[in-house]
């Protein structure tokens, strides 16, 4: 089956303006979509950034990918990935190369399961299961009031995991925070936080100590990325499993972490990561080292690729739900979701709700 041609398209869709303590204010999330035509068959990509990089990396498939990926075999899909990961090396390994990459890398497999008529759950040889699913907002700035007003949003929806963002300056606002959420939802359900990768190590330790006592299912991203060794230690001294994944951009960085024991919730996120492809591949690094899994944003082809994992634990109910620009929204039931079953990914945009956020 022979790439015939591929298109893109860039977004930019408006959010409320949220923050963390590693990226700042956010008001705005990049969207790039993809097209692949291959022998009579439209298959659908996407990537996204959250406001910064986007047409870069729009310019990367338009300039570097798509040249020579039309005319190649789409059935060889892990050989497209290295060629692709290969051609972007000297510039690559990572970061911008990685989310142009991730775009092709899910149309490929949407036109696989189009061609063979499966969702992309079943290609992986598993079977569609229930995955509970936790609350999660981009609420560092907000107030103790609104925070608690969302996490109650959680809780309608029953979702049975609620996650905090932490890295105020003054850490007893952190300790009054998390305990307050702590105290709303009660000792029946899970309470995440996440640093965004803000602090130092010694920062990281002396923090994931004071939240200890709030009872923490896990503490994300307390350093930054490039730390294996720190996070190895933190994951030594704290009491609080440390999960990582959403900033690790290749399956090399997902193999280190695991090595070295510096990860123990391994969270995916098929843009970031570089693809499905290699979010797979870092699914069973984990399965192989009996690891937990979850899942960064990408609620709808996260939900097929945690289905292939032997300990998945949570999918992430991100507050940047593409919801409004989906034919077909995923759904939350009794606080699970599902994996689609229809053919491919199961994600289409809504070109109508789209269209006034398209940026030629």
């Amino acid at each position: 089956m022979k790439i015939e041609r591929i298109e893109t398209a860039y977004y930019r869709l408006p959010l409320e303006a949220v923050g963390d303590a590693g990226h700042g204010l956010l008001d705005s999330e990049e969207l790039i979509t993809l097209r692949l035509h291959a022998e009579g068959l439209e298959a659908h990509g996407y990537t996204y950034t959250i406001g910064k990089g986007g047409r870069a990396v729009q310019a990367v498939i338009d300039h570097d990918l798509a040249p020579i990926l039309v005319g190649q075999d789409a059935n060889d899909i892990q050989r497209l990935w290295n060629m692709m990961w290969q051609r972007l090396l000297y510039v690559g390994r990572g970061g911008l190369a990685a989310f142009a990459i991730a775009a092709v890398d899910v149309a490929l497999w949407d036109l696989h399961g189009l061609r063979d008529q499966k969702p992309l759950y079943a290609l992986f040889g598993a079977e569609a299961r229930d995955i509970p699913a936790y609350g999660s907002g981009v609420d560092l700035p907000k107030s103790l009031d609104d925070l608690l007003k969302q996490t109650e949003s959680f809780m309608a929806r029953g979702f049975p995991g609620v996650k905090v963002k932490i890295g105020r300056i003054d850490p007893q606002e952190d300790e009054a925070r998390v305990g307050a959420v702590r105290k709303l939802i009660g000792p029946g359900v899970d309470l995440m936080v996440d640093a965004n990768m803000t602090w130092t190590t010694e920062q990281a330790l002396e923090r994931g100590r004071r939240l200890e006592q709030f009872g923490l299912y896990w503490y994300e991203e307390p350093t930054i990325p490039e730390d294996v060794k720190g996070h190895a230690r933190l994951a030594q001294e704290l009491d609080v499993p440390i999960a990582i994944g959403e900033s690790l951009h290749s399956p090399h960085e997902f193999q280190r972490y695991v090595d070295e024991g510096a990860v123990e919730v391994l969270q995916i996120d098929p843009i970031t990561n570089g693809g499905i492809t290699a979010s797979l591949k870092a699914l069973q690094m984990a399965d192989a080292a009996g690891l937990k899994t979850s899942s960064h944003y990408t609620d709808e082809l996260s939900a097929h690729l945690l289905s292939a994992s032997r300990n998945a634990v949570y999918l992430e109910k991100h507050a940047f739900a593409l919801d409004p620009y989906l034919q077909e929204p995923q759904r939350v039931v009794n606080g699970h979701v599902r994996p689609t079953e229809v053919p491919g990914t199961g994600m289409r945009f809504d070109e109508s709700a789209l269209a006034p956020y398209r940026d030629r």
